[in-house]
């Protein structure tokens, strides 16, 4: 092309070991790979180097984790070179290692536009139902009504326990956000996409007060307790039909901001009191200011100006329904401020967090965890802002002060007789992302364990004390006070996904072995990930759940490989060295509320409301051969959970094999547009089987065969 050159950047790994694939610290760069960053420099002799795609291998390849030297890998590979770096703007954690390794000038770039799941097929049908009884007066109907919910309920493998609580599921089901398709690079959201947006921002608390809890405490109800139960009656409406109203109300009154309306006028119309509240007029001035932003967004504009040598202001990145602030994308991406996590909202979040965890096992188990293990991403404590970093300070019984400033953080044991419970030991698995991006908090959290361990109570009141004498006698003191464990220097993940993906395993023992022995490394306020497998597995032993939070609303449990890998990967290595069962628990902070669920729950819901869903599989098929590929990879992914987390009950493989292959439609056009994708829908579909954790009919299975076979042959 001239000019110009677009190339794919090459494989990481090698074709005889598909193991050595992306984070691999020990294996360096091929030949290929090596000669392709030396022809675009030295014989192609570009300018300039653009990548584009969040989380390329480049800036993983081995070398020192920060300040690198002329020996380090991606210093070698990309010289002098300047380089510019279009990133997903929801990632800061991996950004600002493409930039500390890859020497990278990152322009953000924007989510797709969101929607809401909506209710489709037999579910639509079963509201129907459940609206009929809650009008019908007559006993007998009402009766033979629950009836028909109760055998629909069942043939859908939904939990009926009352129809208020089924009431309250669907509502949840139908008003999930989910993302409409994939994004493309500079193409602008319309003015109804924006509406939406606006409104997911403004049904939470942020910057101003959601708007939609203007109005409905404007109307004399308590928008929590709607939340909380969108199915039950309040002065005789629905929680959910109170909510729609609100809903309704909010998005004609953003409408009205879009088109340039003024936010006290618009507030008046709606509003029938004398008095204006204060807080709606702040949220529709928000709504104002935030459609400017999103309208002053040039992604494609920013890159051109980066390559004109011109300064691209910056702006800080993040999941844009949490922070808004990541308007206009095409900014200069930057993370916030380390050293300022746990910021005070994300705190005292965590603090809400780690006792509904508390009160959840004491409920179901009678008796209070011992030791919780937390999945800690740098991707969610960027995102979140350290809501998981307030849990874990919770559950040990510490408080945060920062009386000598924002940046002078220091630990105060809160007294057991204010605690009101034992001290909650934890487990910490990290990311080597979390590692590069978040030293101070490593510090943090393992300062706050040992200020734990050394209190003079007793081991039934502070279990965290009470392993630390268990393992001290055999790991001495330093290791028995670790609790943070990760991958090696340099390193960043496991190899689960790797082996998931080439299907290279052959029992679930062999993945969480492979888990155990990548993330066996310890990290301390005076350690840097010393190999210590054996007190990790020790400390696994006394783990009573495993949790983690979700901090994007366009990734959901099944959305990413990074999530079996880890929760899975953690449950996994659990049960392996306990020989018992653990539930892992999965904590959505990106709604209005705060919802706990199990992780079978997680995985059930977001197959519902994303992978079974024909709206969001429609708005993925719309992007041709890449919707087709992403299609792909969540089927992939439902694997993984189903080897490591163990959270996939068997209808859902039924139904995948329902939506994606019997339905001639959906299986056409994927295949129309990429029938790799396809080929590999029905191979992970045919692996299930194999590995018993699916057992399909006669006819399924046959269907499932002449696919891949027809298939293979047109491939050849």
């Amino acid at each position: 092309m001239g000019n110009v050159f677009i190339g794919v950047q090459p494989a990481r790994g090698f074709h005889e070991d598909p193991s050595k694939l992306y984070h691999s610290k020990d294996v360096p760069p091929h030949h290929q790979y090596i000669a392709f960053y030396y022809w675009v420099r030295e014989v192609f002799g570009a300018d300039a180097i653009v990548h584009l795609g969040t989380h390329g291998t480049l800036e993983l390849l081995p070398g020192k984790e920060v300040a690198l030297s002329e020996t380090c890998w991606p210093d070698v590979l990309i010289g002098d070179v300047p380089h510019v770096y279009v990133y997903h703007v929801t990632n800061p954690s991996e950004m600002t290692i493409a930039k500390r390794r890859g020497y990278a000038y990152v322009i953000t770039h924007g989510t797709p536009p969101f929607t809401n799941a909506e209710l489709y097929g037999e579910y639509a049908e079963l509201e129907e139902l459940v609206r009929e009884y809650e009008e019908e007066r007559d006993a007998e109907k009402r009766n033979a009504l629950v009836a028909l919910i109760r055998e629909k309920c069942e043939k859908m493998h939904l939990k009926c326990d009352s129809v208020e609580e089924l009431h309250a599921y669907l509502y949840e089901m139908k008003k999930s956000a989910i993302p409409k398709g994939l994004h493309v690079l500079g193409r602008a959201w319309s003015d109804e996409e924006i509406v939406d947006y606006l409104l997911f921002v403004l049904k939470r608390d942020g910057d101003v007060k959601s708007l939609v809890r203007t109005l409905v405490e404007d109307w004399g109800y308590d928008y929590d307790a709607l939340l909380s139960n969108p199915g039950g009656l309040f002065g005789g409406a629905r929680g959910s039909e109170i909510l729609e109203r609100a809903e309704k109300a909010a998005r004609e009154m953003i409408e009205l901001i879009v088109r340039g309306e003024d936010p006290e006028r618009v507030a008046r119309r709606f509003v029938k009191r004398k008095e204006l509240r204060k807080d709606t007029v702040e949220a529709l001035e928000y709504v104002r200011d935030l459609h400017r932003r999103i309208k002053r967004s040039d992604e494609l504009g920013a890159i051109i100006r980066a390559l004109d040598g011109l300064y691209v202001g910056p702006r800080v990145a993040g999941e844009p329904v949490r922070t808004p602030e990541v308007f206009p994308t095409g900014s200069h991406g930057y993370a916030f401020d380390p050293r300022l996590i746990p910021s005070r909202a994300a705190y005292l979040k965590g603090v809400k967090i780690a006792e509904e965890l508390v009160r959840r096992h004491r409920e179901r188990y009678g008796r209070y965890p011992e030791s919780v293990g937390f999945v800690l991403w740098g991707f969610e404590t960027a995102q979140t802002r350290g809501e998981t970093v307030g849990a874990i300070l919770q559950l040990l019984g510490v408080r945060l002060i920062r009386d000598k400033g924002p940046w002078a953080p220091r630990l105060e044991v809160i007294p057991l007789e204010q605690l009101g419970r034992p001290r909650v030991d934890v487990m910490v698995t990290i990311c080597g992302f979390f590692r590069d991006m978040f030293p101070n908090l490593i510090n943090l959290l393992s300062q706050a364990v040992k200020l734990v361990a050394g209190l003079d109570e007793p081991p039934e009141m502070n279990y965290v004390r009470k392993h630390y004498l268990a393992l001290r006698e055999r790991f001495g003191e330093e290791i028995a006070a670790a609790r943070i464990f990760g991958p090696k220097p340099g390193t960043y993940g496991t190899r689960l996904p790797e082996l998931v993906e080439s299907s290279n395993w052959s029992a679930e023992e062999e993945l969480a072995k492979a888990y155990l022995e990548d993330m066996g490394y310890a990290y301390t306020d005076s350690l840097h990930a010393t190999e210590a497998v054996g007190a990790l597995v020790e400390t696994l032993k006394t783990v009573d759940l495993v949790a983690q939070v979700r901090s994007t609303t366009e990734y959901d449990i099944g959305d990413l490989d990074h999530y079996y890998e880890f929760l899975g990967g953690l449950r996994g290595a659990v049960e392996l060295v306990s020989g018992r069962r653990v539930e892992a628990l999965w904590i959505d902070t990106t709604g209005a509320r705060d919802v706990v669920r199990s992780a079978e729950e997680s995985v059930e819901f977001w197959a519902r409301t994303r992978l079974l869903n024909p709206k969001w599989i429609n708005a993925m098929l719309e992007h041709g051969y890449d919707g087709a590929r992403e299609v792909m990879k969540r089927v992939e992914n439902l694997l993984g959970h189903a080897a490591l987390t163990k959270a996939v009950a068997e209808w859902i493989w039924n139904e995948v094999e329902r939506v994606y292959l019997m339905d001639a439609g959906v299986r056409e056009r994927i295949k129309r547009h990429n029938p790799w994708a396809l080929h590999r829908i029905a191979s992970v579909l045919y692996e299930t089987y194999r590995r018993g954790y699916w057992k399909p009919t006669d006819e399924e299975l046959k269907l499932l065969e002449d696919i891949i076979t027809s298939l293979e042959r047109e491939l050849e």
